[in-house]
């Protein structure tokens, strides 16, 4: 009995630990299955708010550019519109200055003419008649004198005052040339710039040359093959101004153009026979379509290089472009923009636009884009087989001669 007693108690004892034990096992388990769980839920929890964050961030930057965009071309436009005014302003006035002397002639004149026929009819009468018309005569001559002096002072005051308002206008404009700003015009001051256009003749390049004419400046023409009697008369018109006409291609055709050296070389001599035909001029400069570094060409753009590099002709490509050709619908605005924004990194800039049917908008830039170059001072010239090259694929002569 006394045996029994204590082994009863030890084996309570045993099962009260494996309770325990398994007790401490589930609890251990429930927390390794939960724990994870609780953490995954905290961690999506964060992403998803740091997700919110950054979405937020994205928003207000675009809305902050948006608005700096717009203030920009706000700024722009009241630049204008107050150098505008203050032009009217001064055509005013000098119109007033004008006008004033116009009538101080005027008045001098009837004045003389009223002297010259009172003389007249004072001659027909009698002595004392002579006699007072005289004393009224001396009269009238003294407040005549007044007279004109009173207006010749207010004249003076006018005219004082006009300096006055155009010395105002001037300090006004210290800092402006032709509406355009101090800090702008140092952006483009003596800056080369070689603006070329691409793809043409065109239904536009007429009113390209034209535009070029009212500012008195030179480009660059990369044309295709057309033989029309329209294009030829604008291949003539353009080397007859005083433009430089380069090779584009005969075709623009990049599949045929690329396929072999063969197909290339064709296609060259045939626009260089035709510019030579129509123009008489035995152009050197080239252009490839797409670029030397376009992505399109399935033969190595080195054999081409290599090829124009034996023919003694220069190929340009560019280091800035108005966006044109992007398959983006810029306005007339914004490729100006684009322009001026690319040229104002660099000291010598070589501009990519576009003569083609398509590119009316093109053309309604060109107007700002040149009135702000010329009158910033910047140099626009045209490109020759002198000009130092901009190429997206270099490759030098001794690398090209011994291939």
């Amino acid at each position: 009995m006394d045996n029994t007693q204590p082994e009863r108690e030890n084996a309570l004892r045993r099962k009260k630990r494996v309770k325990r034990l398994k007790n401490a096992i589930i609890i251990i388990i429930i927390i390794c299955l939960i724990l994870p769980t609780l953490l995954c839920m905290i961690l999506f929890g964060k992403i998803y708010s740091l997700e919110r964050k950054i979405d937020k961030l994205t928003e207000n930057q675009i809305k902050t550019e948006e608005k700096s965009s717009k203030t920009f071309e706000k700024n722009i436009y009241y630049h204008a519109e107050d150098y505008s005014s203050s032009l009217e302003e001064s055509e005013k006035n000098s119109y007033n200055e004008k006008k004033i002397s116009v009538i101080d002639s005027s008045d001098i004149s009837v004045a003389g003419e009223n002297t010259a026929t009172g003389t007249k009819k004072d001659s027909g009468t009698s002595q004392i008649t002579k006699a007072e018309t005289g004393k009224n005569n001396g009269k009238q001559s003294g407040k005549v004198a007044e007279a004109s002096s009173d207006d010749k002072a207010d004249v003076f005051n006018t005219k004082e005052k006009q300096n006055k308002v155009q010395d105002k206008d001037s300090s006004s404009l210290k800092n402006t040339i032709n509406g355009i700003d101090e800090q702008e015009r140092k952006k483009y001051e003596g800056k080369e710039v070689y603006l070329t256009f691409d793809d043409g003749p065109s239904s536009y390049t007429d009113d390209i040359l034209d535009i070029l004419n009212k500012y008195h400046v030179k480009a660059t023409f990369f044309v295709i093959g057309k033989t029309d009697e329209q294009s030829k008369r604008l291949y003539n018109r353009i080397v007859e101004e005083g433009n430089s006409i380069g090779m584009h291609s005969y075709s623009h055709d990049y599949k045929q153009l690329y396929k072999s050296l063969k197909t290339f070389e064709s296609d060259y001599r045939r626009i260089k026979k035709l510019i030579y035909d129509t123009t008489g001029l035995n152009t050197d400069i080239y252009r490839f379509p797409g670029g030397s570094g376009n992505q399109v060409s399935d033969t190595d753009m080195s054999v081409f290089i290599r090829y124009l590099n034996k023919e003694h002709v220069v190929y340009y490509d560019w280091n800035v472009a108005s966006g044109d050709a992007t398959g983006v619908s810029y306005t007339p605005k914004q490729l100006c923009d684009n322009a001026l924004e690319g040229i104002a990194g660099h000291t010598r800039s070589i501009v990519l636009m576009h003569d083609t049917d398509a590119k009316l908008n093109t053309v309604k830039s060109l107007d700002e884009l040149l009135s702000t170059l010329t009158q910033s001072g910047a140099k626009l010239l045209t490109l020759n087989e002198t000009v130092k090259p901009i190429q997206q694929v270099k490759v030098s002569s001794s690398e090209l001669n011994n291939k």
